[in-house]
């Protein structure tokens, strides 16, 4: 499954969508919590999420229910 979740410009979301993925248990694949243009790797315990940065936006892929619970988790007001 793959989802857009925001513009690439947006910082706020981006932070949460990262500090999200580390609540599921994501690790990197080596880089730092930071993200930039490009393919980012996260590896959770149930599967990996990708995250695919542009110039104009952000999108995440990966197992279907992985991302359902990525989605429900960022849906909820922190």
């Amino acid at each position: 499954m793959r989802v857009d979740i925001c513009a690439s410009d947006d910082f706020d979301t981006i932070a949460r969508l990262l500090r999200t993925i580390g609540n599921l248990g994501g690790r990197t694949d080596g880089e730092e919590w930071a993200i930039g243009v490009g393919l980012h790797r996260f590896q959770p315990s149930d599967g990996e999420i990708s995250v695919f940065v542009d110039a104009w936006t952000v999108d995440v892929a990966g197992p279907d229910e992985l991302i359902h619970q990525l989605l429900a988790a960022l849906s909820r007001p922190e």
